[in-house]
């Protein structure tokens, strides 16, 4: 936010008149510099922002977790209903003694009650999904047709089931799209429902595992060089020849299409890729991916030759170095994914190191956080821009009077929407281009009471950004978030000036190429859509804010304003009088102080009433209008300051006068 000190007019005009002699020759300048103070408001007072609430900062946890046959090798003990590979002798055999659960159990069971004594604490911020996968994802909880994601409760008896569930494959493929498949859901779900709290939420993707993708398909056999335990990011050969060319298998891979490619490096990192996207799609707090190895490399040696066909064989590689090789392919994958994720690889290689295997030193934490400003700017509802000062504009609708009731927009000073589409005139008047007519002609995109397209509509503006229903429809924005973009300018401002409110300003964008960023022009009140810098650097609203020591999480964060350089104007009311009544209105939004910049911010709105009709009136006096945080509501509850004035600051007009 920009900090500029402005010392205040009325001081500036008593010194100056001090100092200047009674001669003719300086009555003129003098009077000259009077007016110019004369016509300056400041706007001062104190907002503070609410209490943080905890549970508005959801934590969702997927927890992919390898189900395959191998894990009654490195992490026993383990079954798979039945008399198979887990039950074999060998198998048995290399069970520590005492070993009853397995150490994924007794993380995945430490975990759960983990979170759910945050939740206790902090009223149930964090949520959890289950996916087990083997040859297929199977048995996830919460069970399919419900939430995607639950507050964990008492789900030891499903976790300790997981360990007598053991499959055949491990198909890393279809867990990696399951993961994605239930993230993007939900984020789309929660997109279309609560989209504020999306910047506030964090995805974090738990992938354990003790092995290597199994089986892997190449749809080309006769590669001259195929994948290895030194070269694992080339094409991996058929892992099951039979499996990958069959025609039909009794263990089919859900959406595996017979010889194409299946558990290819490209097909895996493409899901964590995608993963990683939604963040900036869907302006995301956080996703994020760990990874988990458990490879008991002795377990696996022990194992003998059984275990060659789950860990693999690889050419070149002395037999009894089979499963270091099998350990550096998983790594290399693991490392990868945590790598691209944003995550952390953990890995555990023996015995006693599997024991002690917790999750909870991942990170899971959430966006919790005082809220602070993000936003302070005042518009002008009476005034816009011109070439020298600010020039009048009645009814606030970016259109000035002077161009109304002109033969090509037949529009009306004092409505802001001369032809009642929801369509204000400004808008029309700034997408010409776009086949708009500000004026008597009813627009087929907006509001038509008598058309079959919208029989008996009405205008609403449900969050208060200055945009109707129809008018949202048009631009795509949100019709339930006052900023689209969660740049920190509302989207009804942006639109006034023909802007793309869903199209962040905060990067910088100088869409004039005026030199000055269009967030700061909007801040200022000049027009970011026209060269006007000397306009804003001697006509642009100036800010102070000041953060009031003391503030914290549990009852805000406070901070007096100053907003100065407020030129008022002179506007008339509906008979031709100049009575001289300028309306402003005050945005202040506030985030959480961990993420302000993406937030889409939680917004109020205040306004304030001056009038200036020289050379008589002037109201207030001095150059000083204040406020305090009790003026500010929520937008849309001041949709219509000129209708609800009683809600502004200052002097309004009586019923019937300036008010559009």
């Amino acid at each position: 936010m920009r900090r500029q000190l402005v010392v205040p007019f009325l001081a500036t005009g008593l010194l100056a008149l001090g100092v200047l002699s009674c001669s003719d020759t300086l009555l003129e300048p003098r009077a000259q510099e009077q007016s110019q103070l004369d016509d300056r408001l400041t706007l001062t007072g104190r907002v503070c922002t609410r209490p943080a609430n905890p549970t508005g900062f959801p934590v969702k946890v997927v927890l992919v977790v390898d189900e395959s046959g191998s894990m009654c090798v490195s992490d026993p003990p383990g079954s798979q209903e039945g008399s198979g590979f887990c039950e074999r002798a060998e198998v048995q055999a290399i069970i520590p003694p005492g070993v009853t659960e397995p150490a994924r159990v007794r993380a995945l069971k430490n975990l759960v009650s983990g979170f759910k004594r945050i939740n206790d604490a902090r009223q149930g911020n964090i949520s959890i999904a289950i996916a087990p996968f083997e040859t297929n994802v199977k048995n996830t909880w919460p069970p399919p047709g419900g939430d995607r994601f639950q507050a964990p409760g008492n789900i030891n008896g499903y976790i300790e089931g997981l360990q007598s569930q053991l499959g055949k494959g491990t198909d890393y493929q279809g867990a990696l799209s399951y993961a994605y498949s239930l993230i993007a859901s939900d984020i789309e779900a929660v997109s279309q429902a609560t989209p504020e709290l999306l910047p506030r939420t964090r995805y974090v993707v738990v992938f354990l595992t003790d092995g290597t993708p199994y089986p892997r398909c190449s749809a080309n056999d006769d590669l001259t060089v195929y994948a290895g335990p030194d070269t694992p990011d080339l094409t991996w050969r058929d892992s099951i020849s039979s499996f990958c060319n069959a025609t039909s298998t009794t263990d089919a891979i859900t959406g595996f299409e017979v010889g194409t490619d299946r558990n290819q490096n490209y097909q895996l990192f493409s899901y964590v890729r995608r993963l990683m996207e939604l963040k900036t799609q869907y302006n995301v707090g956080d996703v994020r991916m760990h990874t988990v190895l458990l490879f008991n490399e002795e377990a696996v040696r022990a194992c003998g030759p059984i275990c060659q066909d789950i860990y693999g064989t690889y050419p070149g590689v002395p037999e009894a170095q089979y499963p270091a090789a099998a350990k550096k392919i998983a790594s290399f994958l693991l490392k990868r994914f945590a790598e691209m994720g944003n995550g952390v690889y953990q890995e555990f290689s023996d015995t006693a190191e599997i024991s002690e295997l917790g999750l909870g030193a991942l990170d899971y934490s959430s966006f919790a956080s005082p809220n602070v400003m993000k936003t302070l700017m005042v518009e002008p509802l009476s005034s816009a821009p011109g070439d020298e000062g600010r020039v009048l504009d009645s009814d606030g609708d970016g259109v000035p009077d002077s161009l109304d009731n002109t033969f090509t927009l037949k529009t009306t000073p004092f409505t802001i929407d001369s032809d009642g589409d929801c369509l204000s005139d400004g808008f029309e008047y700034r997408r010409q281009d776009q086949g708009f007519k500000p004026g008597n002609d009813l627009d087929a995109r907006g509001c038509d009471p008598k058309s079959p397209l919208t029989p008996g509509c009405t205008c609403r503006d449900t969050d208060g950004d200055g945009l109707s229903q129809f008018a949202e429809d048009y631009l795509k924005t949100r019709q339930g978030i006052v900023d689209s973009d969660g740049d920190g300018a509302p989207d009804g401002l942006e639109a006034k000036y023909g802007l793309n409110p869903l199209q962040s300003s905060v990067a910088g964008l100088d869409t004039d190429g005026d030199g000055v960023p269009d967030d700061e022009e909007l801040k200022a009140g000049s027009d970011p859509t026209r060269r006007d810098r000397l306009f804003h650097d001697k006509y642009g609203i100036q800010y102070e804010v000041t953060k009031v020591a003391g503030g914290n999480d549990t009852n805000g964060v406070c901070y007096d304003f100053t907003v100065s350089n407020l030129q008022l104007v002179t506007p008339p009311d509906r008979s031709g009088v100049k009575q001289g009544y300028n309306l402003f209105k005050v945005w202040f939004a506030e985030a959480p102080e961990s993420g302000v910049a993406t937030d889409y911010g939680v917004w109020r709105t205040a306004c304030a009433w001056a009038q200036y009709a020289p050379p008589s009136v002037r109201v207030p006096l001095g150059p000083d209008l204040a406020m305090d945080d009790g003026d500010f509501r929520r937008p849309d509850q001041l949709v219509d300051p000129w209708r609800t004035q009683g809600n502004c600051v200052g002097v309004s007009p009586s019923q019937g006068g300036a008010s559009p």
